[in-house]
């Protein structure tokens, strides 16, 4: 919980686009889980939503140049596939595909950091307030 809470602040005051659109998506994907949980449908809901977000951070890692990107699909899809597993076998232990999913949803947020850390050290300015949201114009 402290690596989330630092990893949002991070990703919006000191990243580019790219890292605010990663910590917009990862906030709203908190906010969700956190108040579907504990329904009864919720682990349901929970694994649907991070199928979602898989497929967000994968459209990210082929439409940026960042690599953080890449990382953090990584560790999406495998935490996807932790609930696959979970659905197919029944003898293995929610604590165990919960431990696993702790695990990479952690290197998520690193990955996040590190692409921010990745900007500062490189000397690039963060995403100012008054920037727009717009596509950039091919340059030949």
């Amino acid at each position: 919980m402290i690596l989330t809470c630092l990893s949002f602040p991070m990703g919006w005051f000191g990243g580019g686009h790219t890292e605010r659109f990663a910590v917009a998506v990862l906030f709203c994907d908190f906010v969700f889980t956190r108040l579907v949980a504990p329904t009864a449908a919720g682990h349901e809901l929970v694994a649907a939503a991070e199928f979602v977000l898989t497929l967000i951070f994968i459209w990210m890692a082929f439409r940026s140049e960042r690599w953080w990107t890449i990382a953090a699909s990584a560790a999406l899809t495998l935490c996807a596939l932790v609930y696959v597993l979970d659905w197919t076998n029944p003898d293995l232990p929610r604590i165990a595909a919960t431990s696993a999913q702790i695990g990479l949803w952690m290197v998520v947020y690193l990955a996040l950091v590190a692409g921010v850390g990745e900007r500062w050290l490189a000397g690039e300015k963060p995403v100012s307030g008054a920037a727009l949201w717009r596509r950039r114009s091919a340059v030949s």
